[in-house]
C-alpha cells in the first residue's frame, strides 16, 4: 500500500520565501521613514494648553510673577507664561525656559526687583516679554487663556478676551 508524501520543504523555496521576506521588510521601513518624514513635528497629546480662565492667571502673575510650567513628558520644553500690563485680553507672552540646545540647569531665573529672567549659565538677561528666547503663541477665546505649545494653531480660530463668556 502506498504511502502518502507529505509537503516538502527544500532549500529553493526556504530562499524564496526569505527573500520574500526581507523584500517586505524594506518596503515597509521605507514606508515608514517616508510618512515620518511627512511631518517635521510629531505632537502627541493635546496641541495647546486650554481651560486657564484669563482673569485668574493675570491676577496670579500680578500677584506672584510669571508661571513656569515644567515639561513633565520629556523635560525637553520647559516653558514660561507672562502677563505684561492690567488688561486680561491682552499683553500675553509664553516663551522657552531656555535658549535652544541649553541643559535644563539653564533655564532662565525670573528676577522680580528688576522685572528680568536671567540665564544662569551665561549670565545673559532677558526682557519680561521673553524676547530673544523661543516664543510661543498665547491667544485668548472668550475668558479662557489657550497657549499653543506646538505652534500649530490659526489665530482666527479664537475670539478674543470676553469677560462675560
Amino acid at each position: 500500500m502506498p504511502v502518502a508524501k507529505g509537503p516538502t520543504f527544500d532549500a529553493r523555496s526556504a530562499a524564496i520565501f526569505g527573500g520574500i521576506a526581507v523584500v517586505a521588510a524594506l518596503v515597509i521601513g521605507f514606508a515608514a521613514v517616508t510618512l515620518a518624514n511627512r511631518s517635521d513635528r510629531l505632537i502627541l497629546g493635546d496641541v495647546d494648553f486650554r481651560d486657564l480662565d484669563a482673569q485668574n492667571m493675570a491676577d496670579e502673575i500680578a500677584e506672584r510673577g510669571p508661571i513656569l510650567w515644567p515639561d513633565v513628558a520629556s523635560g525637553n520644553r520647559d516653558i514660561w507664561l507672562n502677563h505684561l500690563g492690567d488688561d486680561p485680553g491682552d499683553g500675553w507672552v509664553a516663551f522657552e525656559a531656555r535658549v535652544t540646545g541649553s541643559s535644563r540647569d539653564c533655564n532662565v531665573v525670573w528676577s522680580p526687583e528688576d522685572d528680568t529672567f536671567t540665564d544662569p549659565c551665561t549670565d545673559m538677561v532677558y526682557p519680561a516679554d521673553g524676547v530673544g528666547l523661543d516664543e510661543i503663541p498665547v491667544y485668548i477665546d472668550g475668558r479662557d487663556l489657550v497657549i499653543d505649545i506646538n505652534g500649530v494653531r490659526d489665530p482666527d480660530d479664537f475670539a478674543g478676551f470676553d469677560p462675560d463668556a
